[in-house]
C-alpha cells in the first residue's frame, strides 16, 4: 500500500517501451541517460532536459516494461526488476537487475558507436532507476563521464566486489537523498555511498530536506555537477580507440557496428556479414 500510494502507476503497453529521446538544441557532443523509478515511465522524467538546460546534450529516458512486483502485492507495474522488500536484508532480484544492467550497457555502447566518447556520457536515475544506473556504471568496461543516483542505493552489495571493473572504479558519482525519505530510507543511500568509497569510488553525497522526491536545490546541484563532467567545449568526434574495448565491440549489434565504423570513416561497402564488420571494428583498437 505504501508504494501503491507513493508512485503513480502508469500503464504503458509493451509496444510503447521505446525511450523518450530529447535531441540537443546545438551540436551533439554528450549524452545523458536517465532511468525512472518504480511505476513511472521515461515521460515522467523528460522535463529534466529543460531543468538541466545543457543544449549540447542528448537526453535519453528509457521506460521499463510492466512486470509483477512483490512489494506491491504482485501487482503489475513498470519496473526495472522485482522489489521483494525494503529492509536491508531483503532478497534482491539479481536476474532482473543484471538484465537491466545489460540494457543500459547497450544504450551506452550505442552512443559510443555514434561517436560520443564514453567520457562524455552520464547515466543516472531516481529510486529503483538510480540503483540500476549505479550497478551499470560500476560494472561497465569503460569509464563513463559520471553517474547520478537520486534517492537510490547500491544493489547487489554482496557481489559488487566481484562485478566492479577497473573502469567502473574511476566513475565519479553524484548521490542525492532526502533526509525524510519514507520509501528508500536516507541510511540506505548514505551507507551505499560509504561502501562505494571503500571500493575506491569517488562519491559526492548530498542530503536534502525532502521525502522520496527531488527538489529545485538538488536539480541545481546536479546541473552544476553535470556541467563539470560534460563541459560545452568538450567537442564530439569519433570515439577514440581508448574509449572502446574488445568486449564492447563484440556486444554491438550490426547497426551499432555500422554506426561506429561510419563515425571513423571506414569503408563498409564490402561487408556482407556481421563478422566482416567485427573484423574492421577490431582494427580500431
Amino acid at each position: 500500500p505504501l508504494l501503491l500510494t507513493t508512485f503513480a502507476l502508469l500503464w504503458v503497453p509493451s509496444s510503447s517501451m521505446n525511450p523518450v529521446v530529447i535531441q540537443p538544441r546545438g551540436r551533439h557532443t554528450a549524452t545523458v541517460i536517465m532511468l525512472h523509478g518504480l511505476g513511472d515511465s521515461g515521460h515522467g522524467w523528460s522535463s529534466m532536459s529543460d531543468e538541466l538546460n545543457l543544449p549540447w546534450v542528448k537526453f535519453i529516458f528509457p521506460s521499463a516494461s510492466p512486470r509483477p512486483v512483490t512489494i506491491n502485492g504482485g501487482a503489475m507495474c513498470p519496473a526495472w526488476a522485482d522489489i521483494k522488500g525494503l529492509s536491508a536484508d531483503a532478497p534482491e532480484d539479481e536476474e532482473g537487475t543484471l538484465k537491466t544492467r545489460a540494457y543500459v550497457h547497450s544504450l551506452i555502447a550505442s552512443e559510443i558507436s555514434l561517436g560520443i566518447p564514453a567520457a562524455r556520457i552520464l547515466i543516472g536515475g531516481f529510486s529503483q532507476g538510480a540503483a540500476m544506473a549505479c550497478i551499470a556504471a560500476l560494472t561497465y568496461e569503460c569509464t563513463i563521464g559520471g553517474c547520478f543516483v537520486l534517492s537510490g542505493w547500491l544493489p547487489l552489495k554482496d557481489k559488487i566486489q566481484t562485478l566492479i571493473t577497473e573502469g567502473g572504479k574511476k566513475v565519479p558519482f553524484f548521490m542525492g537523498h532526502g533526509a525524510q525519505d519514507p520509501v528508500v530510507p536516507f541510511a540506505f543511500g548514505q551507507l551505499s555511498s560509504q561502501f562505494m568509497r571503500m571500493l575506491g569510488v569517488t562519491v559526492d553525497f548530498r542530503q536534502y530536506p525532502m521525502a522520496h522526491s527531488s527538489s529545485p536545490q538538488e536539480m541545481t546541484d546536479l546541473k552544476r555537477w553535470a556541467e563539470l563532467r560534460l563541459p560545452e567545449s568538450g567537442g564530439a568526434a569519433a570515439a577514440p580507440a581508448a574509449a572502446l574495448s574488445a568486449e564492447a565491440i563484440e556486444a554491438m549489434s550490426v547497426k551499432q557496428l555500422k554506426d561506429l565504423l561510419s563515425s571513423h570513416k571506414v569503408d563498409i561497402s564490402d561487408c556482407v556479414e556481421k563478422g566482416d564488420l567485427l573484423r574492421k571494428a577490431r582494427a580500431l583498437l
